[in-house]
C-alpha cells in the first residue's frame, strides 16, 4: 500500500512482546490528531493488516482502510479515528455503519483515546459489526504490539 505502508510501519517497534515501549493515557492524550490516526493504522499493521489513508473521497466518516488476505478469504476493515478532543455520538456509530456497508467491509473500527458513553455502547452492540476500541484497550494493544510513539523516535 505504498507511502502509506511505510508511514504505519516506521512506527513498529519489532518486538511483539511489549519490551520497551510502555504507552499510558497521558502519551495518547498528547498526540496529534494526524499522529494518532498514525498509530492506530500502525496497530493495524502489526496485527498483519496492510493499512491506507482512506482518503477524502470515501464515505462514511472512515479514516483508515485495512486488508488482510487469507488462503481462503480476505478481511476488510474501516476504521474512523477520532482524535484527542473529539466526540462520538449515535450519529457517529451510524455514519461508520453506513460507510462499512458502502466500502464491503466486514467490520468497522470506532478508534478513541477517551472512553465510550453507554448510549455509544449500546449502539456498537446492537449494530454488531462495529467494535469500540478506547483508550485503555488501546494502551494494552499498542504496548503488547510494540508500536512505538511517534514523538519516541
Amino acid at each position: 500500500m505504498g507511502d502509506d505502508g511505510n508511514r504505519f510501519s516506521s512506527l513498529l517497534g519489532g518486538d511483539s512482546s511489549g519490551g520497551g515501549y510502555e504507552w499510558d493515557s497521558r502519551a495518547l492524550y498528547e498526540l496529534s490528531p494526524a499522529a494518532f490516526e498514525r498509530v492506530v493504522g500502525a496497530l493495524y499493521t502489526a496485527d498483519g493488516f496492510d493499512v491506507e489513508g482512506a482518503g477524502p473521497t470515501v464515505e462514511g466518516g472512515i479514516d483508515l482502510i485495512a486488508k488482510k488476505s487469507g488462503f481462503i478469504r480476505s478481511k476488510t476493515i474501516v476504521i474512523s479515528v477520532i482524535p484527542p478532543g473529539g466526540t462520538v455520538s449515535l450519529p457517529t456509530v451510524n455514519q461508520l455503519e453506513r460507510g462499512r456497508g458502502i466500502n464491503g467491509a466486514s467490520q468497522g473500527i470506532l478508534a478513541r483515546p477517551k472512553p465510550f458513553r453507554d448510549a455509544i455502547r449500546n449502539a456498537a452492540v446492537d449494530n454488531g459489526t462495529i467494535e469500540l476500541l478506547d483508550g485503555q484497550q488501546l494502551i494494552t494493544r499498542l504496548t503488547n504490539n510494540g508500536v512505538v510513539h511517534p514523538g519516541w523516535r
